[in-house]
């Protein structure tokens, strides 16, 4: 083998590497927040949906690069906030868990999942539209912030869900459309 050949392949193997390295990170941090998810909510299938597709989702992007990776690891920060409220708020209004927030969840915990969905989706809209490739970056951060968001305002049901997908695209739109006419 000539050493262009070798070098070529060597090349090849760390390109390889990297990626598959970006992908195994990817899953230990869905891992990590489902853990943090599983101390801090009430677990359904649902939760357990999530995380599966967190996990995936995010070993996707990671091995993807670019703009996904950077987009994912964006949108992971931006659905911290949605999936912590539901558990803040149970704590100080229930003094723990909400056993019946399945079942019928509180109106100020509906509007606090679509609320930090909107101000999130505000500064990922903003960030995007400044990235070299604003709409897969827009795309991976939006699919992992909702992904995020679902392992905390999943649990009060559907209501919780549609706040955080409702909130982060009303969000992301407005911070995209303010970020434009800035420049």
């Amino acid at each position: 083998m000539a050493p262009s050949d070798l070098a070529l392949t060597r090349v090849r193997a760390a390109y390889a590497r990297a990626h598959v390295l970006a992908a195994a990170r990817g899953l230990g941090l869905a891992t990590a927040l489902a853990v943090l998810a599983v101390g801090l909510h009430r677990t359904t299938d649902a939760t357990w949906l999530a995380a599966g597709v967190l996990a995936i989702t995010l070993a996707v992007l990671g091995w993807r690069g670019g703009a996904a990776r950077r987009g994912a690891f964006a949108g992971v920060l931006a659905g911290l906030p949605p999936m912590l409220v539901p558990g803040l708020v149970a704590l100080v209004s229930n003094g723990g868990h909400c056993a019946s927030c399945a079942r019928s969840p509180s109106l100020t915990c509906l509007l606090l999942c679509f609320g930090t969905s909107a101000l999130v989706g505000v500064a990922v809209g903003h960030q995007a539209a400044r990235d070299p490739a604003p709409r897969r970056y827009a795309l991976a951060a939006t699919a992992a912030a909702a992904l995020t968001g679902a392992l905390g305002c999943g649990t009060t049901g559907l209501g919780g869900a549609l706040g955080i997908a409702i909130g982060l695209v009303a969000g992301g739109v407005t911070g995209w459309v303010s970020a434009e006419r800035a420049t």
